[in-house]
């Protein structure tokens, strides 16, 4: 070959395998570092997040400081249709590290009022997809914050771990309120069984010695507000799901500082104070009977003299003479024992059984100045709806319910006002026509 040829050759080769690819390599290092370049990728960052979650997710800042690792800045979680915030994340970092998936979440936040969104983005979207659950998974967060409309809970050391199986996925949650001196976590474990013909994901929690409070949750469940600001829960929980049904076990809970006031706010009868409430038994099915039974406590605090009137009518109450100008009474100890199972109730007063209230007679449920207010001796059971009866208004009308007409119940409206006093009867209008007879005559 001619050295001319050859040193052709060699130019084109010097070109096309050397300076060709650094120029495009040049060029487009530059593209990635200008500001168009980096607002495109973010968006395509935010629309695939966006897809994966089923809500709008929009990031502040976004980087890529390592292979497998992403860095995400102001993220906000979004419903998509309403635009209402689920959650809020000052700087989430994710990464690979030998075949398992790290997430670290630094000062989220959570809205209870959207909390739904929250659980179908943890269940629906992860633990139900199993390509998304190939790989273990552990995420921490620093600092949660649940935001609802009596303030925000803070809880601190948050780390969940998730751990894929053959034909199951098994994770936990462990958590501690902030504030709290004790170190022991309160601890959620969730299971989502695929080996059942109809997959299954069940969760329990338990606090650990450590009293969660209630408020957390009180905008996700629109009746836990009913038990005041400031009420607390301690114990089990154990809650199974699927698509047809759904189940709750409370056995071993307490619900203590439950206010009384907000508990019967809805109802006519008054009755403050500060209550705790003990189930030794609590299983809840839809559609069945409920097997529910502990103790209840309550302190100093006043009861309407209605409510006793009700209980006596309703519930088999003794009750001391009441004043009929008296509307409230003042008590020092409510405490009585209850077992509702199916349609059958049993109530029994226990302050006898209290420090400070030995002396007074057993039964008694309602007590002040070491006197008895209300006993409740026998142990016989009553139907389970006198209960609804004692606490109904008196504007309240019977219908005849079982568990045929159960369904039919839920289509019916109560009266939410009494009937109007002695209403007018409505007085027929009549009108006298002469006709053609009449006339002739």
């Amino acid at each position: 070959m001619h050295e001319r040829t050859q040193k052709a050759i060699c130019r084109l080769v010097f070109v096309f395998a050397c300076a060709v690819p650094t120029l495009i390599t040049m060029t487009w290092i530059a593209i990635t570092w200008t500001p168009w370049f980096y607002r495109w990728e973010k968006r395509q960052v935010e629309t695939e997040l966006t897809k994966r979650l089923g809500l709008r997710v929009a990031v502040e800042r976004f980087s890529r400081p390592a292979p497998g690792m992403l860095r995400l800045e102001g993220v906000v979680v979004a419903e998509p249709e309403t635009f209402a915030e689920v959650a809020r994340v000052r700087l989430a970092v994710f990464a690979n590290r030998d075949r398992k998936n790290v997430l670290q979440l630094h000062q989220p936040e959570l809205q209870s009022a959207q909390l739904a969104h929250a659980w179908q983005l943890v269940h629906d979207r992860y633990l139900c997809q199993p390509d998304w659950t190939e790989q273990p998974m552990v995420v921490t967060a620093s600092a949660l914050t649940v935001h609802s409309q009596t303030g925000g809970v803070t809880f601190r050391d948050t780390v969940a771990r998730i751990v894929p199986g053959t034909r199951q996925v098994e994770g936990s949650f462990e958590f501690l309120p902030a504030g709290r001196d004790i170190d022991a976590k309160a601890w959620i474990g969730f299971v989502r069984d695929r080996q059942r013909s109809i997959p299954e994901t069940r969760w329990r929690l338990y606090t650990g010695g450590v009293s969660l409070p209630v408020s957390a949750l009180a905008d996700y469940l629109p009746p836990l507000r009913v038990l005041g600001r400031d009420a607390e829960f301690n114990g089990s929980l154990e809650w199974k799901v699927s698509t047809v049904d759904w189940s709750v076990d409370l056995k071993g809970a307490t619900f203590s500082e439950v206010e009384l006031n907000d508990l019967l706010d809805h109802l006519p009868h008054k009755w403050s104070g500060k209550a705790t409430v003990q189930l030794d038994n609590c299983t809840i099915r839809p559609g069945q009977s409920l097997d529910v039974s502990g103790s209840f406590v309550a302190r100093r605090g006043y009861i309407g003299t209605s409510l006793l009137k009700a209980a006596q009518q309703h519930l088999g109450v003794s009750s001391a003479d009441l004043d009929s100008d008296v509307a409230n009474l003042w008590y020092e100890l409510c405490a009585m024992r209850f077992d509702l199972y199916g349609t059958q109730l049993r109530l029994s007063g226990n302050c006898h059984q209290h420090r400070g209230f030995e002396a007074l007679p057993p039964g008694t449920l309602l007590a002040v100045a070491g006197k008895s207010l209300a006993i409740r001796k026998q142990d016989s059971p009553i139907q389970a709806t006198a209960l609804v009866s004692a606490l109904a208004p008196k504007h309240a009308v019977m219908i005849p319910y079982s568990r045929q007409t159960a369904g039919i119940s839920r289509f019916l409206l109560p009266p939410e006002h009494p009937p109007a006093a002695d209403p007018t009867p409505v007085v027929p209008r009549i009108t006298l026509r002469q006709t053609s007879a009449d006339a002739q005559r």
